[in-house]
């Protein structure tokens, strides 16, 4: 009972079907052994039964959760951030972008309500209007590149 865990309040996963989960939560270049057959060769079973396990409620939660902890811890997060900053120094703009999304530095342009309708502006205001928006869309861009390099 030591090695089982709850995984709602009627049903218990065992040793083997831990051990299993822990090796399929592994990123697979890592995982020892390299195969699903191997695991369950070694776990003493058949593969189908590895299959089944996948497909049981208890289980699906359970290996859910883990890769949702995996998928959400902070180390993991910081490890990707730096890869991106790293690309972004490269020169990669996409990476630059992303890393300035996911870090709440890239403002999102500002959007100006015009209460009356298009038609209604003269054209020495329509020419105006869209200077200024040209103006500031050029200075955000501007200040994202500034940023990166």
């Amino acid at each position: 009972m030591a090695n089982e865990i709850v995984a709602d309040h009627t049903t218990l996963l065992d040793s083997r079907q831990l051990q299993y989960l822990e090796w399929l939560v592994t990123p697979a270049p890592d995982r020892v052994p390299r195969t699903q057959g191997e695991m369950a060769k070694l776990l003493g079973i058949d593969s189908t039964t590895c299959r089944r396990w996948e497909k049981k409620p208890f289980f699906k939660k359970e290996w859910d959760k883990r890769v949702n902890e995996i998928q959400g811890s902070p180390e993991r997060t910081q490890r990707l951030l730096d890869a991106l900053y790293a690309k972004a120094l490269d020169g990669d703009n996409r990476a630059a972008q992303l890393y300035l999304q996911a870090t709440n530095r890239l403002v999102p342009a500002t959007v100006v309500v015009q209460t009356n309708a298009a038609s209604e502006l003269s054209d020495s205001d329509l020419e105006k209007l869209v200077a200024s928006i040209a103006t500031r869309e050029h200075a955000a861009r501007t200040s994202a590149t500034l940023r990166v390099v």
